[in-house]
């Protein structure tokens, strides 16, 4: 059987290499806020009833769809990227900055349901802008600049931004939200965004390759990914969506309720951040070792060992409920889980996102965005956002007294501001248990890409001319 290796991947280029990670990280950092401290500061400072921030995670990620079916096949017609992305971020940046006018004050039980609905419509105006801007758009300008050679490696970079995000959050805004000072949080993330868009203005630079397409009419290229014959046509597309479903699925379950899990569930209190920044880090380093190694050896070596560490890790942060409190033990089965869990998230992005741009064609870059956004970023929300309440209630231990642990496994829940109140129901392991149950249909979708994705990279790696007697970047090694 020949194997080819892959010595030296395309060069990017020093402004490429700038503009993915500067975009990449801002992007993930606006998006940290949302996706994880808006549902803090509805648990927080509005009400820690679980359809709250159901409601906010649900109504974003149907806008978040639409706005990229719509702006990638727009970004395509137009044969433009950076005037979307560097004007998106700008204004992305400064309505983030606009949740500041909620202040840092707690509402009375009176107040929760209009608070509630004005949180939703103004998150939905902010996930306008950043799905066109980062969606939509900058994610169809990562397809254009790379190729099979180089995509695994940045698609995985792409994946440790949102981890990045969240120790630079951690480390240099996390304590303004411990203090209470949510105004002066929102209003520093929301600048540093707005920045970045800035910069964009003089940085970022489209593909010389891209040209408007305008092959078809606009609404008929609107659906032109949820077309049964193309759908046909592009089915691996579709497969390596679904995988990354699967896998984005079995963050949702737990990542909304992170920081609360990690405080009062497995009872880290305050110095939660010092496990997880571990678990951040150990991951961070998994990831990049396996992109370079993915791009080199070919992506099909990983799938299933990636869509394995999640279960696994899933699995052993769930049996935390029963290790009767031990401190030790919690830390090395959350530092190893979690870990896992990360590492398998990171990758899984590497290896289903970057197989899905290998499969697209380059000139419907853009049309694919909004399918992939659905399947990948949609359902995931919106399953988790029906499920997760569901599994809270059957299986969250309620708050009848502070200073005592609300069920076996659990840890004394403290009577802190912002913290849970009496009768609210504890966030449990459980939410970990069904994470490995999503990692483990992983599986389905990775027996159809394994099996295909050996001779698929050999023909990509011909079209561009880097699989020749001559070629000095790649060698082919017969193994027995």
């Amino acid at each position: 059987m020949s194997e080819v290796i892959v010595k030296k991947p395309n060069k990017l280029g020093a402004k490429i290499w700038v503009s993915i990670v500067l975009f990449g990280l801002m992007g993930q950092l606006a998006w940290m806020v949302e996706n994880m401290y808006f549902s803090t500061y509805i648990q927080k400072n509005i009400t820690a009833d679980g359809w709250a921030t159901s409601a906010t995670v649900a109504a974003s990620a149907v806008v978040a769809a639409l706005v990229t079916i719509f702006g990638g096949v727009l970004s395509d017609r137009v044969g433009k990227r950076k005037v979307f992305v560097a004007w998106g971020y700008i204004i992305w940046g400064l309505v983030t900055a606009s949740f500041a006018f909620f202040g840092n004050e707690h509402y009375s039980d009176q107040q929760v349901v209009a608070i509630v609905v004005i949180f939703v419509i103004m998150d939905c105006v902010m996930t306008v802008f950043g799905s066109m801007s980062n969606d939509a758009t900058f994610s169809s300008w990562v397809t254009d600049v790379t190729d099979i050679t180089n995509r695994g490696f940045v698609d995985v970079i792409l994946s440790i931004m949102p981890v990045a995000a969240l120790m630079i959050i951690f480390v240099g805004f996390d304590g303004l939200t411990q203090n209470g000072q949510w105004t002066l949080f929102f209003v520093i993330l929301g600048a540093m965004t707005a920045v970045a868009g800035i910069v964009g203005l003089f940085i970022l630079k489209d593909s010389p390759k891209l040209k408007p397409d305008k092959s078809g009419k606009y609404l008929k290229e609107v659906v032109y990914g949820f077309r049964p014959s193309n759908i046909k046509q592009h089915k691996m597309i579709y497969i390596c969506l679904v995988g990354m479903m699967f896998s984005g699925l079995a963050m949702q379950f737990w990542q909304p309720y992170m920081i609360m899990m990690l405080q009062y569930t497995l009872g880290f209190g305050t110095g939660f951040v010092i496990p997880l920044a571990v678990v951040v880090l150990l991951s961070a380093v998994m990831a990049v070792v396996g992109g370079k190694l993915m791009d080199k050896y070919g992506k099909e070596k990983f799938f299933w060992p990636v869509a394995a560490a999640g279960v696994v890790g899933g699995l052993l942060v769930y049996f935390i409920k029963f290790v009767g409190g031990n401190v030790v033990a919690t830390y090395i089965m959350f530092i190893v889980g979690g870990t896992l869990i990360e590492s398998s998230s990171l990758l899984a992005a590497g290896l289903f996102n970057a197989t899905a741009r290998d499969y697209t064609p380059s000139e419907k870059a853009g049309c694919f965005q909004g399918i992939r956004i659905v399947i990948y970023v949609t359902m995931p929300m919106v399953i988790a956002s029906i499920f997760c309440p569901l599994i809270i209630n059957a299986f969250g231990p309620e708050v009848l007294q502070f200073g005592v642990a609300p069920a076996p496994g659990y840890s004394a829940i403290p009577e802190v501001v912002g913290g849970y109140r009496l009768g609210d129901k504890v966030y449990p392991f459980e939410l970990f248990l069904f994470s490995a149950i999503s990692a483990l249909l992983m599986f389905v979708p990775t027996y159809f890409v394994y099996k295909k994705n050996r001779q698929f990279r050999l023909e990509k790696l011909k079209e561009i001319h880097a699989v020749d007697e001559d070629a000095q970047d790649v060698q082919v090694q017969q193994q027995q």
